[in-house]
């Protein structure tokens, strides 16, 4: 045998048992069930930070903190999270309307977040221009669930001092007559568009004005109740006194019952 076909022999014999030596490698290193590490932090954090929500709580200076822990729903958020670009460079700053509360994930670790114009969940921070509509989204989704009229039918029964008035006359309700009044919150039924009747009433003076104040007598919420039923309620310690829930329910039979019985 020449020696130049012995050695293109033993040059392919050589290939061939390296292809076949590297194919052995990482058929063990990617085994199922196997786990690879990836020693990059930005890597690590992305996981962490965007991985499967098995809890949220959403708080409020003064309002419940409410918990959620409807698995769908936190599946379908951490996919718009997980959809969200991750600010480089400059970016607003929080709006008046922030949440904030902990998440927890699937992996045990625990983060806290807020949202408002951007959403920061630990030192990471969401935002561009072409999510702003998809932020606000999320936002007022976690406004809705914490905003309701039960959480707010136990605010008003846990407050120190509920009152009610309607300009000319002013009561502070006794705790039975509060009883009363948050049975008829608690059966009150949510107004999707709040900014839709908040306009239809503008020019209108509502018929019951009821306020929730502090142990020290300062105004927390605000409910107008205007005489077709509906019930615009305020944060009014919080900048220009935002309006958080809009329901509808038969409180102003009520609110005159309790005013004349003062």
């Amino acid at each position: 045998m020449s020696s130049p076909l012995l050695r293109r022999i033993i040059l392919t014999a050589y290939v061939a048992v390296m292809v076949l030596a590297s194919l052995f490698i990482i058929s063990r290193t990617f085994s199922d069930g196997d786990m690879v590490q990836i020693d990059d932090r930005e890597a690590v954090m992305r996981r962490r930070t965007t991985g499967v929500l098995v809890s949220l709580t959403v708080d409020d200076p003064v309002w419940e903190p409410v918990t959620i822990s409807d698995q769908e729903y936190l599946f379908n958020l951490s996919q718009q999270i997980n959809a969200l670009p991750r600010v480089e460079g400059q970016f607003p700053g929080e709006g008046q309307e922030k949440l904030s509360g902990v998440m927890e994930f699937a992996n045990g670790s625990r983060e806290e977040y807020s949202i408002s114009t951007v959403l920061t969940i630990g030192q990471t921070v969401y935002y561009s221009d072409e999510v702003e509509e998809a932020l606000q989204e999320i936002r007022q989704d976690l406004a809705a669930r914490l905003y309701t009229p039960g959480n707010l039918s136990h605010l008003l029964s846990a407050g120190p001092g509920v009152i009610l008035e309607n300009g000319s006359l002013s009561a502070a309700l006794s705790p039975s007559e509060t009883g009363r009044l948050c049975q008829a919150v608690q059966a009150g039924e949510v107004v999707e568009n709040p900014q839709e009747v908040s306009q239809t009433v503008a020019d209108l003076s509502p018929r019951f004005t009821i306020r929730l104040q502090d142990a020290s007598g300062t105004d927390r919420l605000r409910l107008s109740v205007y005489a077709n039923e509906s019930i615009l309620v305020y944060n009014t310690y919080s900048s220009g006194q935002r309006l958080v829930l809009c329901f509808s329910g038969e409180l102003v039979p009520l609110c005159q019952e309790l005013l004349a019985g003062d």
